[in-house]
């Protein structure tokens, strides 16, 4: 069934539009880095684990090479990762009511020479899901979608801090270079 909206709807629409565009409004979404990476020498303690793999297509999704054969300018190194459960609530019956998801991740930038350019960070993502007893293969799916949900979102807060650092070391640059002018 469609509706359709008539001149006053169509103008609250526009305006609505307007409005949150106006204010700088956008959708999540994969990360714009200002510093134009084109290679990344991704390494990682489990090199075929989950969170690798998501990195390595989140990087090739963003037109970034991903470990050439020659080498790149930067080595992004996931030291590790820590993945928790644990209960918050319960019901008046004593059983679970729900449960806290947490995802703890260690990375650390290194340049080609193996200077720290960002130095071991630590970054975590918890999300809370209701359990239910009743349904518990929903209850697993639901657990498993805000598992790999938080991956992307850690994943994301990485990029965003290598690329905060990148502009960092680049800002760094054509400083030393305008002094020495």
């Amino acid at each position: 069934m469609a509706v359709i909206l008539g001149g006053w709807g169509r103008l609250l629409l526009i305006g609505l539009l307007s409005l949150v565009t106006s204010c700088g409004f956008q959708l999540r979404g994969d990360i714009d880095s200002r510093v134009g990476l084109v290679a990344l020498d991704v390494s990682a303690t489990h090199t075929y684990g989950q969170l690798a793999t998501e990195m390595t297509r989140t990087l090739a999704q963003q037109g970034i090479t991903v470990n050439p054969k020659e080498g790149a300018d930067y080595r992004l190194h996931l030291l590790g990762e820590r993945a928790s459960r644990r209960a918050i609530s319960t019901t008046n019956q004593v059983t679970v009511a729900e449960y806290l998801l947490q995802l703890t991740v260690d990375f650390e930038l290194l340049n080609s020479a193996g200077d720290s350019v960002l130095p071991v960070t630590s970054l975590m993502v918890e999300r809370v899901y209701s359990f239910d007893r009743g349904s518990f293969v929903g209850s697993s799916e639901e657990e498993a979608v805000l598992s790999r949900e938080m991956q992307i979102d850690v994943i994301q807060q990485i990029l965003r801090r290598v690329d905060a650092a990148l502009n960092d070391v680049k800002t760094a640059a054509v400083n030393r270079v305008s002094v020495r002018q």
